[in-house]
C-alpha cells in the first residue's frame, strides 16, 4: 500500500511541477515615451477572447478629492465599487460608448457596484471637481498588468506560445493597433520595449486647501 501511495504521491508531484514550469513564463515590458521617459499607468494585456467573469470586483477609491487608482484595468464582467471616503459628496459619471453611468451624489459607498461588461475605454469624472479624471479599461483576457512609475510591467504565469501584446495608455497619440507587438514565449523571461507618443492632455485647475472651505 505504501508502494503506491509513493507512486502517486510522485506522479502528482511531477504533473504539478511540469504544469508550474510551463507556465512559470514571463514577459517584462518597458513602456517609453519618445525621449525615453518612463511611462506610468501603461496597460499592458495579451489580446485573446476568454469569456467574461461573474462575481469579480474591485475598488475605485475617492480620496482627497482624487480617483483612485488614475487607470484601472479588468476582465469583461467585472464590477467596480466607487467608494467615497471624503468628508464631502461626490457625483461619479461616465458618458463614454463602453460604459455610460452615472453615480448621483452620494458620500459613503454606493448601494450597488457598476459591472462593465463591454470592452474599451471609460473615461469617468466627478460632476462637482472638474479636475477629478480617471480611467477604465475592459479586456477579454485576464493577463493584464499596468506599468509603475519606472515604465516596468511584467505579465507572469504565461504557457508557451504566440502571443500578441498590446498596450494603452489615456495620453497615447497612437490606436492600441499600434502599440502591439508579436512574441514567441519559450522559458523564462523574455523583454519588450514599447515606444509611447504622449498627446497633451487639459488638465482642470483644482482649488486650493482651506480649512475654511470643506463644502468644495
Amino acid at each position: 500500500m505504501k508502494i503506491f501511495q509513493l507512486a502517486a504521491w510522485y506522479f502528482i508531484s511531477i504533473s504539478f511541477v511540469t504544469s508550474w514550469l510551463s507556465h512559470a513564463n514571463s514577459i517584462k515590458v518597458s513602456v517609453v515615451d519618445e525621449k525615453k521617459n518612463p511611462v506610468e499607468f501603461a496597460v499592458i494585456y495579451i489580446k485573446e477572447t476568454l469569456p467574461k467573469v461573474s462575481g469579480h470586483s474591485v475598488v475605485i477609491d475617492q480620496v482627497d478629492k482624487e480617483f483612485i487608482p488614475y487607470v484601472t484595468v479588468v476582465q469583461r464582467g467585472s464590477a467596480i465599487n466607487f467608494p467615497n471616503n471624503d468628508e464631502i459628496r461626490h457625483q461619479v459619471y461616465s458618458f463614454s460608448k463602453s460604459k455610460q453611468f452615472e453615480l448621483p451624489l452620494y458620500s459613503g459607498n454606493p448601494s450597488s457596484p457598476v459591472v462593465f461588461d463591454k470592452n474599451g475605454v471609460i473615461a469617468m469624472a466627478c460632476n462637482i471637481h472638474d479636475w477629478m479624471k480617471a480611467y477604465i479599461y475592459v479586456v477579454d483576457t485576464n493577463k493584464f498588468t499596468i506599468s509603475d512609475k519606472a515604465g516596468q510591467a511584467v505579465l507572469s504565469n504565461l504557457a508557451k506560445g504566440q502571443y500578441e501584446v498590446v498596450v494603452w495608455h489615456p495620453k497615447a497619440k497612437e490606436s492600441e493597433q499600434l502599440n502591439a507587438q508579436q512574441i514567441d514565449i519559450g522559458d523564462g523571461e523574455q523583454k519588450l520595449v514599447f515606444i509611447v507618443a504622449q498627446k497633451t492632455q487639459f488638465k482642470a485647475w483644482r482649488s486650493p486647501k482651506s480649512v475654511r472651505r470643506r463644502g468644495y
